[in-house]
């Protein structure tokens, strides 16, 4: 394969995008990067997702220590979905090896149509229960109080201070397993499984939530991308601008989420998810069984 300084250059512009976007939803990039390194730049998937895992480590490291610093993110919270992330995040990237593309491809356009509708169905409830206290007052589980894993956190855009209980933790840390499992095997970081258990299923508002994934991506990421290269999928003219570009991107994402309300935030990620699923359903069916459905790129 080919790498013209034209694809890099792209490529680094593309990533910048998938950043910002991955920092503003705690998603890592990878998941807006994935499709548009095989829809619009034509790479294979299984290198794609190892140029992804690659760069979600990066932009880990860039958005996941501004929100510490801004008191957003959950530390013990973090550090419990850890262990399960982790377990599967090994599992998915052992599996990736061995699965055909179109069954991959297949996989993600079903996750992120999952992930649009839960943003759509919920994007007005984080604004309503902050303004009504409902996080504060909600009873946590035996787990999540035995590990005292409420938090709290100011919110620009509401001017006031969140405090929030968690609870359904063994819930929560469920699908953080089934989050590593789609990070291993889809180059995500999980972050787009994970934001959702967490406001969804374990009373946590959903900048917490990003703030919170955002840490945790690169952890499970790095379990992933030592296998990925091993098996020599790991191109270094395709992971350095996408690492730079998410890298930068996601710099300036962590600078702009906080002001924005979570509604507008839900919104994005509902759009951005329903366009991308789109895509890589088309490019399966393409692949599997002949099927043209028209799209935007590729």
């Amino acid at each position: 394969m080919t790498y013209t300084y034209q694809f890099v250059a792209a490529l680094f512009g593309a990533a910048c995008l998938a950043g910002f976007f991955g920092a503003l939803l705690g998603v890592g990039g990878g998941i807006f990067i994935v499709p548009v390194m095989v829809l619009m730049f034509q790479l294979p998937m299984k290198i794609a997702v190892a140029a992804s895992i690659v760069s979600v480590i990066a932009t880990s490291n860039a958005g996941g220590s501004a929100y510490v610093e801004q008191r957003i993110t959950n530390l013990r919270l973090a550090m419990f979905l850890e262990i399960a992330t982790t377990a599967g995040a090994l599992g998915g990237s052992i599996l990736a090896l061995y699965l055909h593309e179109w069954l991959m491809l297949l996989l993600f356009a079903i996750m992120l149509a999952y992930m649009g509708w839960a943003a759509y169905s919920t994007r007005n409830l984080d604004d309503e229960r902050i303004a009504r206290g409902d996080f504060e007052r909600a009873r946590p589980d035996r787990l999540s109080a035995f590990l005292d894993l409420r938090g709290d956190y100011y919110d620009q855009a509401a001017r006031r201070e969140v405090a929030y209980v968690v609870n359904g933790a063994p819930i929560g840390a469920g699908i953080a397993g089934l989050a590593g499992l789609a990070s291993g095997m889809l180059g995500v970081g999980g972050g787009v499984l994970k934001v959702s258990a967490m406001n969804r299923y374990m009373n946590v508002p959903m900048k917490a939530a990003v703030g919170t994934s955002k840490l945790m991506i690169g952890v499970t990421a790095a379990v992933s991308s030592i296998l990925f290269f091993m098996a020599g999928l790991i191109h270094f003219y395709v992971v350095a601008p996408v690492a730079l570009g998410t890298t930068a991107g996601a710099t300036v994402g962590t600078m702009v989420m906080n002001r924005l309300h979570s509604a507008v935030l839900k919104w994005i990620l509902s759009l951005l998810m329903a366009y991308l699923a789109y895509g890589m359903l088309a490019k399966a069916l393409l692949e599997r069984f002949g099927v043209h459905l028209p799209v935007l790129a590729g």
